[in-house]
């Protein structure tokens, strides 16, 4: 299997070529605003690199979020213009299985979290099991607090929003937190390969026409039309 991996969910630009389990080559840089611009000649240089034409991929992988909404809909177009234009299937993959699948080796619970914006929260809950990650439970939105009353224990915190809530994870009474470092807080290259494989193996494919980005907010984008002035 030889998948090409995209992510543009945060501020960091992400891309990888993958080969079964093993990452050929990567990109991983923060270049906030400027995916749109960047992203195709870091695929051409991360495929280069690996020594493959985009004519030997078997399928594509895509960050379907939750993340940010411009940075979203960047990755998975330029993943449907691929597919569309190579024939080629893609795997569609959460932020959070993501960001949790890097600390799939700490057997703990783990707890990803990224910043929602408007005090809010992105979470999902995950054990760690042989090696191997396993969700509990719906993905989460909602605020920190509501969030840590939902765990206890020892838990592997990761994420970004890290940057915001670490003082108040560590102070919570019933939990004993580990905070990832920041170098784990965002999808990496080896986490798509993790995950893909896997996946692929199971034929857990989308098309181009199938793939959508991953909304937890009911209303993630609202647009104000101007009320136009009535005169008697």
């Amino acid at each position: 299997m030889y998948c090409l991996a995209i992510d543009t969910s945060s501020k960091y630009l992400c891309v990888a070529m993958i080969k079964d389990k093993q990452v050929l080559g990567q990109y991983n840089m923060a270049h906030d605003r400027q995916h749109s611009v960047l992203l195709l000649s870091k695929i051409e240089k991360v495929l280069s690199a690996s020594r493959l034409s985009i004519s030997d991929i078997d399928c594509l992988a895509v960050d379907i979020g939750p993340g940010s909404f411009t940075g979203l809909r960047i990755g998975i177009t330029t993943a449907k213009g691929l597919s569309l234009a190579l024939d080629k299937p893609i795997i569609g993959l959460c932020s959070l299985d993501l960001i949790a699948a890097s600390q799939k080796d700490s057997g703990d619970i783990i707890c990803p979290v990224i910043d929602a914006k408007r005090r809010q929260v992105y979470s999902a809950l995950y054990e760690c099991s042989q090696n191997k990650i396993k969700r509990k439970g719906k993905y989460f939105l909602g605020s920190i607090d509501e969030l840590l009353e939902k765990v206890k224990g020892k838990v592997v915190f990761c994420g970004d929003a890290l940057s915001l809530y670490k003082d108040k994870i560590q102070n919570h009474r019933d939990i004993q937190p580990v905070l990832g470092a920041e170098k784990y807080w965002f999808p990496l290259a080896v986490s798509f390969s993790t995950l893909c494989y896997g996946m692929y193996r199971k034929k857990d494919f989308k098309s181009a026409q199938q793939i959508t980005p991953l909304y937890l907010y009911q209303n993630i984008c609202t647009v104000r039309k101007k009320v136009k002035k009535q005169t008697l």
